[in-house]
């Protein structure tokens, strides 16, 4: 064998010199294919899990490792690093492949490879604790303790070089997969579908910024960028289809990069855990899209960067407490945003917010909703760790921090001089339809408030504050005792502008105008319920005008307002204690800086107000008040005083007023009222000096007429009065109960005129009375324990004159001072004492006579009738029996109209006749209504053909009307047709009353008849003689405020 081999050897030493050369080469080729492809591989796949196993410390595995030799090909499969219980993996991978490219190389003179792919990719990262633990902590300390072992290199000085050129065709990552175990929180985020993909790499290509070129070097040739280099695309998926996009371009050097980033389906759900223990409230459902073009280059020293096109939704957005939903935010979009490092401005186009639910209960421990969203580390005691002596550590540590604390002055100081703020700029803010529920039992025991629907906008807004907010704000507002409102009780409107500029002067500033519509007030009663024993059953607040406010105190406004059809009924009798129609504040002006209150006009319609005592003598108004702690009527004396408000009005105007009294002491109850109030104050001032002038007219029972004129000025410090208050021609048949009371006989008959001057000038008053009883007549005696035993009929026989009439002066006097002085008790001691004297005079009055207490003198009639009614035969058989009784007597009779109700029933039976006539029927049904009328087919169709003939009316456009009338009642867009139909022929019915003319000479007719009818009644019925029953003239001089008849009495 060794013979061979030498044999062998000296051929090949004979041979041809290439033919050795090749020889060789294959050899050398050879022994590189076995060594790179065989050898290698084996040793790197035996050694290398060890080697990695010892420098990590953790069990690393590798499957296979393989190289191709002529490809330049390294292939790894099947590395494993596992975690430290060795089940599960802590890193992985299916396939690295690497090849590089060796002539491409060697032709460019830069290092290439051909292809880097990396398949199936898998980490698995975990947070183990609070204390900032993961599942590679140990990893890291392995690595740091074997670098400890080693010597130190020593140190050398580098010089600064570039990034060395390299170059890459394609670079891949396929098919992986990132998982994130967050222990303490129980959060488990996972990501599949991660796809990386760089198709060209270049270090030394420039895609995107040119380099600048150095003055020194002016031998620098400028470059041309190449756009086909170091694009990127990243693609990853979560198990929720969560998705990031990213994809773009770089370079290195100078570092550039530029691309577009989008976030879709992102569930805040998945990373809620995080957060879950840090707040009591509960992210139920939210979602997130984000999508923007960045940038970012190297500059000089420092990195700018800059983003476009930014948009950003919040979709679907609850959070809840343990039990309920407590916000809902369907949609919040954010658009068009852009950012720039350079400039330092972020530019929002538009923050949208589209369906905003609030529900939120207010008690004594605040707004839950503050809890729900309260960190619990804020609420959390201090532990006893806080106040622990400090250990070494914690010394050395908090001496850097002193340390850092002590620079750290210079250093923000040099950064506040040279450093720009950054500006936000948002073109507008809109919020529509949010949903605000509150349930407040900071106060009651529980009132359910409900803001919907709340709109906001605004204009532009920056964040240094440099320009006034414009705003816009509409809102809708009700309250409910028992669950959530439906319905709005209110709305509000407000426009104008929000002024942070003046911060240091004036702060805060406000300016715009409000309207505020419809408040329903009763929402406040549970409010009013602690102070005042009123229930307030009506009434509804508006207001519009112009405002304007700022933090340091300052607010004033100017504007008008009104409460319409008010209704407070009082807790004693449960009565109206106070109500009216309308009320209305024309030019009104406040300032609260200069405590001015200007009022142009305040006009009452229809107002009322009730006085009652009850059976115990207890008044409706004297209980108004609730009584309050003694604490709080203590801090309310000690508060210090302000400066007086100024007030000045130029008319108070009283239009169909009315006042009722009521005495249910009495052993028979009394009660009475004024009617028809209308009048004036004129120039109501605060200011010293100042009268204003009084004239007030109104009817008691209807007919006795009563005026208020003079001077008066409640405002000053000493009320100032000059009036006079004259009633005439008052029956005091409606003092009865206090006759009956007090001087032991009932009044059958009389008249009392009044004429009361009050003069009240520092605090002292002056009374100068006028009184006149006319005719008085009294009836029967009383049982009362409280009656006078004075000679009644001495007394009356000496007041009274031939002709029955008793005139009497009286002076008053009295300092109002005096706990005793009442106004009412001087005048009520003077007119009890007048009327004690007057009830002993001989009685001659009809309704005495017959033994009854009716009204005898005036016959009630139906309006528009003419024919006698039950109460009206009753009264006249009353007074033909006393007729029969007194043959001397003569009656005079004069008919009335009540000029509104009779006119309005002759319309309504001229449109009745009209029907008739156009239906051909022979008669209306019995109970012949507007609503009666309206729902009968067979008139209907009579309606609207005499509705066609009146002029300018069209029954289309009354329509409209009508059924726009039904939505706005019942805040529905449908509306029934058969309720349509119905309203519809109502409102024509009542259109074709109004329609109708009646003239005086009408109405004349109707009270002539009326007073015919009355004489034929007594002369036919009760029998009594022609010539004692006169007729009046009543249609040349009509009396228009009574509906009836009125009677007069004359002896022979």
């Amino acid at each position: 064998m060794p013979r061979a081999i030498k044999n062998a050897y000296t051929k090949f030493k004979q041979a041809p010199l290439i033919l050795r050369i090749v020889s060789y080469l294959l050899l050398i080729y050879g022994f590189y294919a076995i060594i790179l492809g065989l050898i290698i591989p084996a040793v790197a796949q035996s050694q290398a899990p060890k080697q990695l196993s010892a420098l990590l410390g953790r069990n690393v595995t590798i499957q296979k490792v393989s190289i191709n030799p002529f490809l330049l090909r390294v292939r790894i499969n099947g590395f494993d690093i596992k975690e430290q219980d060795v089940k599960d993996s802590f890193v992985n991978f299916d396939q690295l492949e690497l090849q590089l490219s060796f002539w491409r190389s060697i032709v460019d003179l830069t290092p290439t490879v051909d292809h880097l792919y990396l398949v199936k990719p898998q980490v698995t990262v975990a947070r183990l604790d609070t204390d900032a633990d993961f599942n590679f902590s140990d990893i890291i300390k392995t690595i740091n303790d074997n670098a400890s072992n080693e010597p130190a290199a020593p140190e050398a000085d580098k010089p600064t070089t570039s990034l060395p050129s390299f170059r890459a065709q394609d670079i891949k990552l396929v098919q992986g997969r990132f998982d994130f175990i967050d222990q303490p929180t129980g959060a488990h985020l996972q990501y599949q579908g991660l796809d990386l993909h760089l198709p060209r790499l270049d270090s030394q290509a420039l895609t995107l910024v040119k380099p600048q070129i150095n003055s020194a070097n002016k031998t620098e040739q400028p470059t041309t960028l190449d756009n086909k280099a170091n694009h990127f695309a990243l693609d990853l998926m979560g198990l929720d289809k969560s998705k990031l996009k990213l994809k773009g371009q770089f370079q290195f050097q100078p570092f550039a990069l530029q691309g577009d980033i989008a976030l879709n389906n992102i569930k805040l759900s998945r990373f809620w855990p995080f957060a879950e223990k840090e707040l009591p409230a509960q992210l139920t459902h939210g979602q997130v899209n984000f999508s923007t073009q960045f940038a970012v280059n190297q500059h000089n020293d420092s990195f700018r960067f800059s983003t476009n096109k930014g948009q950003f939704e919040l979709l679907g957005l609850e959070f809840a407490d343990k039990k309920t939903p407590k916000i809902k935010l369907p949609r919040l979009a954010i658009n068009n945003i852009s950012l720039s490092s350079e400039s330092k401005i972020i530019d929002i186009e538009s923050l949208k917010l589209q369906g905003l639910w609030v529900d939120a209960a207010m008690t004594k421990n605040g707004l839950d909703l503050q809890s729900l969203f309260t960190p619990t580390a804020l609420n959390q005691p201090a532990t006893s760790k806080t106040a622990a002596s400090p250990t070494p550590e914690n010394k050395a540590v908090n001496r850097d921090k002193t340390k850092a604390n002590q620079t750290t002055p210079a250093t923000t100081q040099s950064t506040a001089v040279h450093s720009k703020p950054w500006l936000v700029h948002l073109h507008q803010f809109d919020m529509q339809k949010t949903d605000i529920n509150v349930k407040e039992q900071l106060v009651s025991n529980g009132v359910f408030w409900r803001v919907y629907p709340l709109s906001i906008t605004t204009k532009d807004v920056l964040s240094d504050l440099s320009k006034p907010i414009d705003y816009n704000v509409d809102l809708s507002v009700n309250s409910w005792l028992r669950k959530a409102p439906d319905n709005t009780r209110g709305s509000l409107s407000s426009q104008g502008s929000i002024d942070l500029t003046k911060l240091d002067t004036q702060g805060v500033v406000v300016d715009g105008n409000i309207a505020l519509s419809q408040l329903d007030l009763t929402q406040l009663q549970t409010y009013i319920n602690p102070y005042l024993n009123v229930q307030l059953l009506r009434g509804k607040l508006s207001t519009k005008g112009k405002f304007h406010a700022d933090s340091k105190g300052a607010a004033s406004y100017a504007g008008n307002a009104q409460i319409a059809s008010l209704l407070v009924r009082d807790r004693l009798e449960y009565q109206p204690l106070i109500q009216w129609s309308n009320m209305t504040i024309n030019s009104l002006n406040f300032n609260q800086q200069t405590q001015r209150l200007n009022i142009g006009t305040i006009n009452f319609t229809a107002p009322y107000s009730k006085v009652l005592i009850d059976k115990n003598r207890h008044t409706n108004i004297g209980s108004i008040v609730k009584p309050q702690p003694a604490s709080k009527a203590r801090a309310t004396k000690k508060s210090a005083p302000s400066k007086p408000l100024s007030v000045k009005i130029q008319q108070i105007k009283f239009t169909q007023g009315s006042a009722f009294f009521a005495d249910y002491s009495l052993p028979t109850s009394f009660s009475s009222g004024i009617e028809s109030i209308n009048g004036n104050i004129r120039n109501l001032s605060s200011t010293p000096g100042t009268k204003a002038s009084v004239d007030i007219k109104g009817k008691i029972n209807k007919y006795a007429p009563v005026t208020l004129k003079g001077e008066l000025n409640p405002l000053i410090k000493q009320p100032y009065l000059d009036l006079d208050l004259m009633f005439k021609s008052v029956e005091l048949t409606s003092v009865n109960p206090y006759s009956g009371t007090y001087a032991g006989y009932y009044i059958d008959k009389g008249q009392l005129s009044l004429d009361l001057q009050y003069k009240l000038e520092k605090n002292q008053l002056v009374g100068d009375n006028h009184l006149v009883i006319d005719q008085l007549k009294l009836g029967q005696k009383s049982d009362s324990d409280e009656a006078t035993n004075l000679p009644l009929g001495l007394a009356i026989a000496l007041l009274q004159d031939r002709n029955g009439v008793i005139d009497l002066g009286m002076q008053v006097s009295g300092d109002v001072n005096s706990p005793d002085f009442s106004v009412g008790g001087i005048v009520m001691t003077a007119f009890t004492n007048i009327i004690t004297k007057a009830v002993t005079s001989p009685f001659s009055l009809l309704a005495g006579l017959a033994g009854s207490d009716e009204e005898l003198n005036h016959i009630p009639y139906d309006a528009g009738q003419a024919q006698l009614n039950q109460e009206a035969t009753d009264r006249l058989t009353t007074l033909g029996k006393a007729l029969q009784d007194r043959p001397k007597l003569k009656l005079s009779i004069v008919g009335a109209v009540a000029d509104a109700d009779d006119s309005r029933a002759l319309a309504e039976a001229k449109v009745q006749q009209l029907l008739l006539q156009d239906s051909g029927l022979d008669k209306l049904p019995a109970d012949a209504s507007a609503s009666s009328i309206a729902n009968n087919e067979d008139l209907t169709d009579s309606i609207e053909d005499v509705y066609d003939d009146l002029p300018n009316t069209s029954i289309g456009d009354e329509e409209d009307k009508v059924k726009l009338q039904i939505q706005q009642s019942s805040g529905k867009e449908e509306v029934d047709s058969k309720q349509l139909e119905t309203a519809l022929h109502i409102s024509l019915y009542n259109q074709l009353i109004d329609a109708q003319t009646v003239t005086q000479d009408e109405l004349g007719s109707l009270a002539v008849e009326r007073s015919r009818a009355i004489k034929a009644y007594l002369v036919d019925e009760q029998k009594i003689d022609p010539a004692r029953v006169f007729i009046l003239d009543s249609k040349s001089q009509l009396k228009t405020d009574s509906q009836g008849a009125e009677l007069t009495i004359d002896a022979e």
